[in-house]
């Protein structure tokens, strides 16, 4: 009977595990990624971005945070590896850059949160119209520099030039004094403005320095001027955008899968 009573409760287990694994939605393996990453955080009218979005979601400012507030995040990608779910690396070599603007937002009838990729400007021409079907060729130039000596955390500086194809540029240069990095790890649900029901799911574990925050009262910041001259993002990105974070990120290494 003690045998008996054993193989029941081993074979329920079996069963309840068999089971569980079931109702977990399948996912597929995209890509993986090593990258370095620089985000600018503003809040720019709201207005202006809606017509971005489509129905029934509706753009909501991050709640919480150092970027807290902010409504539009520019994104600068320098990609170091990209490979595919084999192994093997992408086309490019993963030495791609990318421009990326993102917007965050709620679904007006289910209070889904979400993030939405909008725009992407990318060096790569295999990834046109990209993963979320709005990518763009682009030139882009980076100069990137840090100065440091013995334990002394020093200072650093970052420049990124892009040049889209109508002759529309954004452009960021700022230098700053280095701060204590942190590490972080997190997953979230990416998905395209042109088509809501294309998702990615991002893994993401990074190592981030935080340079700027509105919110937190910090500044690393010693220089900074940001301009944009691309069509339909001047009218946003200009003088009444409130830059509300700067965050430079060395590390950003980065699993995408579809669900």
């Amino acid at each position: 009977m003690r045998k008996f009573n054993c193989f029941k409760t081993c074979f329920s287990l079996v069963l309840f595990v068999v089971l569980s694994a079931a109702n977990v939605p399948a996912e597929t393996m995209v890509e993986s990624s090593v990258e370095s990453r620089l985000y600018l955080a503003f809040q720019v009218q709201e207005s202006d971005l809606q017509s971005w979005l489509p129905e029934p979601w509706r753009v909501s400012s991050l709640p919480a945070g150092p970027s807290k507030g902010s409504n539009l995040t520019v994104i600068f990608v320098q990609a170091l590896l990209c490979e595919n779910p084999e192994g093997k690396p992408s086309p490019s070599g993963g030495m791609a850059r990318y421009v990326v603007l993102t917007v965050p937002a709620k679904h007006a009838q289910t209070g889904e949160e979400s993030v939405f990729v909008v725009r992407v400007y990318t060096t790569d021409s295999d990834r046109i119209p990209g993963h979320y079907k709005n990518a763009t060729k682009a030139d882009m130039h980076r100069e990137f520099s840090l100065k440091v000596e013995n334990m002394e955390p020093g200072s650093g500086s970052d420049n990124w030039e892009m040049k889209e194809a109508t002759g529309g540029t954004i452009k960021v240069h700022f230098a700053y004094k280095r701060s204590a990095m942190n590490r972080a790890k997190w997953e979230r649900k990416i998905r395209s403005a042109v088509d809501p029901n294309l998702s990615y799911i991002y893994r993401v574990d990074q190592t981030a320095e935080l340079l700027k925050s509105v919110n937190v009262g910090v500044d690393q910041l010693q220089s900074y001027e940001f301009q944009s001259t691309v069509p339909g993002l001047s009218k946003i990105l200009n003088d009444r955008a409130k830059l509300v974070s700067v965050t430079e990120i060395p590390c950003y290494v980065l699993q995408v899968s579809q669900p």
